[in-house]
């Protein structure tokens, strides 16, 4: 890759850092104007995300200012003109090196490649020869994560291409180990989500196939990508498979959380017959994330018993925090 491509790359993410930190203290300064109703941890997630959009529309713009070091073309444009091992060069130097994403002009212009079969080779080799884990990296001066990010990025210009062909791939692997990092999960999980049609059969028969594990580990996120799906894409098959994960599923609260997401007002009652057959043996974690979630279904709670005498004490809308797993704060967006 030539200096004045990595120059003006180097550039683009340091601009983009710049203008995140100025968007995260021109957000945080509406802190005082947070709704009552709203706790703090889910505001500071709006202003996260509100930041994030700020950046995201702000880099498109910076990729397509004419500059100078760059023979007056944009990035985009300069890009564009790059030959398929020059954009892969690149964007293997963007996912190791660059703090911020991947400018979208590089992964859209990998995508448009009239060579699909070069590019879905690549990231085949990409997806199946780094680490996903740190048993599995050999370089012992960086973090297997600092590899991931090739497959990062060889995930999202698969998504770009609308090209589900590693969808089983993927999910494969994923399921092969006994737990993951959240950022391997949270990774391949925009991948997983973009195919349903492709994606939806898969997660079915995992949690199908792993109810007699308690569904642990892998199993969970599976669980996850399947109501994140569902949450846009409902349908019979997959209401019946997030009861099924209710059924079969070790830390209950996971499915608890992805049914309430999902939003089936049928489970408000699959949970409440739950708590009344296990008043003497339910705990209390448990018993207080049932409750609200069944509220938050639409369900009648006045005539549950409360076994602890303090769930309207000490609950209220803004309470499900989703803590009991490394997806702290999940409501069904990624």
């Amino acid at each position: 890759m030539n200096d004045e491509l990595r120059d003006n790359l180097k550039r683009y993410d340091e601009i983009a850092g710049i203008i995140l930190e100025s968007k995260l203290d021109e957000f945080s300064s509406k802190m005082g104007q947070k709704p009552e109703d709203v706790d703090d941890e889910t505001f500071d997630e709006y202003i996260q995300r509100s930041a994030m959009s700020e950046v995201e529309s702000q880099s498109r713009k910076l990729e397509e200012e004419p500059d100078d070091r760059l023979g007056g073309m944009s990035m985009h444009e300069y890009i564009d003109e790059l030959e398929l091992d020059e954009k892969l060069e690149a964007l293997e130097y963007c996912a190791l090196h660059l703090d911020r994403d991947i400018p979208g002009c590089l992964i859209a212009s990998i995508a448009e490649e009239d060579n699909h079969e070069k590019v879905k080779e690549y990231c085949a080799n990409v997806i199946g020869d780094c680490a996903w884990c740190e048993g599995e990296h050999k370089d012992k001066d960086t973090l297997f994560e600092m590899e991931f990010q090739k497959v990062k990025a060889a995930l999202k210009v698969l998504t770009q291409m609308k090209e589900p062909c590693f969808v089983k791939a993927v999910l494969d692997r994923f399921m092969s180990y006994s737990e993951t990092t959240e950022f391997v999960a949270d990774s391949i999980a925009s991948y997983i989500e973009a195919f349903p049609d492709v994606s939806v059969p898969y997660l079915v028969k995992i949690i199908s196939d792993n109810e007699d594990t308690g569904l642990e580990g892998p199993c969970e996120d599976a669980v996850i990508m399947l109501t994140t799906i569902g949450l846009e894409h409902p349908s019979e098959e997959i209401y019946e498979s997030l009861r099924h994960a209710f059924r079969f599923m070790n830390n209950k609260i996971y499915a608890v959380i992805c049914l309430a997401n999902y939003g089936d007002k049928r489970a408000a009652a699959l949970l409440k017959n739950y708590i009344n057959r296990n008043t003497g043996s339910i705990d209390r974690e448990l018993f207080y994330e049932m409750m609200s979630a069944i509220q938050n279904l639409g369900g009648d709670i006045s005539d549950i018993h409360d076994p602890f005498g303090d769930f309207r004490k000490k609950m209220n809308p803004a309470d499900s925090e989703g803590k009991k797993s490394r997806h702290a704060g999940y409501n069904g967006n990624r």
